[in-house]
């Protein structure tokens, strides 16, 4: 590329970045490991952090106002970026409309406000119906992470030639603060091995049901474990956890992974996902999972149930807890199936992508 590309990656600057946050800088783990950070400018409404890799040494150019305006200017098609650029590239549907003068790129990760619209936030889902319209119209080529979703892109109207699947890896996962997580586990009076429950506390994480699940665990089991929910607060109602379950809200990577390496399984059994990022998390940390048996992720690997079956996974719960060798074959296929799963080889994929746009 003669010229550098622009990367958006204003999902970084909120205050829940979600899984699309973990996305990107995993992306840019692997471009600044390949060196090809030096070509690159990333973008973002005004922050007061570093985004990106502390090593990067490409360009970071920020908007004047934080994420909340700007994008309200985008909306209406003001503060375009203004530069000499190759490319475009947008990790979310957020950021200027997609009608600048250079080929771009945008990251559409599901089609969850369609098909699960009931746990958006009425406004939200108004919002990713007027984006993703302007992704439909565009001629933008399309970057998502599974081939599961490329089926419902062409049916919404992008055509297959203009998407691309670039799979996450997985290798992003900090070294686990073990002293962090023994002081935590001891402060909430758990000894041994516990459930675990990772992810942003929202509707379409069906944490409700999951609970539902585990109080009927506890009723029939003789010596239930506790479970332990991770993660900030999203949008929703507020849930007081039952009898055994302890919500400790969001925690510093390196303590997550303390708590992952510890749990007896990962319980994650959103309603839908256009991924599923925990779950390989936990399968290359060696911890089975449980998850929702139609999500992309669960390919990799896990104890596979219908997400609105409470019944269905509070026996997936008892059975996880209880049979040694279940979770042992769990462990062995997971490890397999996630070997390989690298963030160089998904930064790679897009620098091929940029290159085929650039030529």
């Amino acid at each position: 590329m003669t010229k550098p590309g622009l990367l958006l990656v204003d999902q970084l600057t909120r205050r829940v970045s979600g899984g699309i946050g973990v996305y990107i800088s995993g992306v840019l783990q692997g471009l600044n490991q390949i060196g090809m950070d030096r070509d690159l400018t990333l973008f973002t409404s005004h922050t007061t952090t570093r985004v990106g890799p502390s090593s990067w040494v490409g360009t970071r150019v920020q908007t004047r106002l934080d994420y909340r305006l700007q994008q309200r200017l985008w909306d209406y098609g003001a503060g375009a970026p203004k530069g000499n650029w190759s490319f475009y590239h947008a990790f979310s549907l957020g950021g200027p409309l997609l009608r600048m003068n250079m080929p771009c790129v945008v990251a559409v990760y599901d089609l969850l406000f369609r098909s699960e619209g009931e746990t958006f936030p009425s406004r939200a889902r108004a919002w990713h119906e007027r984006r993703f319209a302007q992704v439909v119209a565009s001629n933008a080529r399309v970057v998502t992470l599974a081939a599961e979703t490329v089926k419902l892109l062409v049916e919404a109207g992008v055509s297959a030639e203009r998407i691309v699947v670039i799979p996450p890896g997985v290798d992003h996962v900090p070294p686990a603060d073990t002293v962090a997580t023994a002081k935590l586990l001891d402060n909430l009076g758990i000894v041994g091995r516990y459930l675990m429950v990772l992810g942003t506390i929202e509707p379409r994480k069906n944490l409700q049901r999951i609970l539902q699940a585990y109080q009927h665990y506890r009723a029939t089991s003789f010596d239930p474990v506790p479970l332990v929910i991770v993660g900030p607060k999203g949008w929703g109602p507020d849930i007081v956890p039952p009898r055994g379950a302890f919500m400790v809200g969001s925690l510093p990577g390196e303590v997550v992974s303390g708590l992952l390496a510890r749990a007896l399984a990962l319980v994650y059994v959103p309603l839908q996902e256009g991924f599923g990022l925990p779950v390989i998390e936990a399968l290359a940390a060696a911890v089975p999972v449980i998850t929702t048996a139609n999500i992309p992720a669960a390919r990799f690997g896990g104890l596979g149930v219908e997400p609105r079956d409470v019944d269905a996974i509070a026996q997936a719960i008892d059975q996880i807890a209880n049979d040694d060798p279940l979770r042992s074959r769990l462990v062995t296929h997971g490890l397999l199936a996630v070997d390989g799963l690298s963030w160089v080889v998904a930064a790679e994929q897009h620098v091929r992508l940029w290159e085929e746009l650039t030529e």
